[in-house]
């Protein structure tokens, strides 16, 4: 295309046929050689849930403000980087990142995440990282906007079970996870007497209810872990609620 001024003008073939269009004001207009005609419309998709406000109770993990580095003191992992947005980003290669802190049973758990666009990238080779629940039980965290999901999409509990739907939104879109966790119950003997459960709630949908995880082992505290895979992740506005 070629860009003049406010708008881009169009020109080439497909399925055949010649075309000429343009793109304005968010709208792209193209007729064909033989009258074809459509149009299509500018649509942006955001989670209502990106901005969420911690509660007095909460426990600040990574604190958002635009415009200031945030304080990554809560972090164990130095080589991520506190970025002049106000965001958290994966130093590829140099490991995951987990909370000083260590958790239970999780209220609430508010994660903001970020994708780059890796077009040329494909399945889990595509914009990976995931979030580690007592650094054990992964909510995967992949760009599988548009794609017919599976456990290992983002939204899905890794190798256990796939989203109820996919709630993904395009790469270079801020999306959102908020998680409900209730942790294994043990006995004395620390045989699994109850497995643990997770919600999870991904752009505003619910993709688990109270979701078992199966395992013969479990843990019952740990931090939350932000894995590297690779890849330029985002996250900011991390806090969350400890208790049922």
């Amino acid at each position: 295309g070629d860009v003049n001024d406010q708008h881009v003008d169009l020109h080439g073939r497909a399925g055949g046929y010649e075309w000429r269009g343009q793109i304005k004001d968010g709208r792209l207009s193209a007729k064909g050689h033989y009258g074809q005609h459509f149009e299509l419309d500018w649509f942006e998709s955001k989670s209502p849930n990106a901005g969420m406000k911690p509660p007095a109770n909460a426990v600040i993990l990574l604190p958002f403000k635009e415009g200031a580095k945030p304080d990554l003191s809560a972090w164990t992992n130095t080589k991520w980087k506190a970025l002049d947005n106000g965001v958290m980003q994966c130093a590829r290669g140099k490991g995951a990142n987990r909370t000083k802190q260590q958790f239970s049973d999780i209220k609430h758990l508010h994660i903001e995440f970020k994708l780059p666009l890796e077009p040329l990238r494909r399945g889990q080779g595509r914009a990976n990282s995931g979030v580690y629940l007592l650094d054990a039980y992964e909510v995967q965290i992949l760009d599988s906007f548009g794609l017919i999901h599976t456990s290992g999409d983002c939204g899905g509990l890794y190798n256990v079970a796939r989203a109820k739907v996919n709630a993904s939104l395009p790469p270079e879109t801020w999306q959102t996870y908020d998680i409900t966790f209730r942790a294994a119950r043990l006995d004395e003997n620390r045989k699994v007497k109850e497995q643990p459960q997770v919600t999870v709630i991904h752009n505003d949908s619910e993709i688990h209810y109270k979701r078992p995880i199966p395992k013969s082992r479990h843990r019952t505290r740990g931090p939350i872990q932000l894995q590297d895979h690779g890849h330029d992740i985002q996250f900011r506005n991390i806090w969350i609620v400890e208790g049922q």
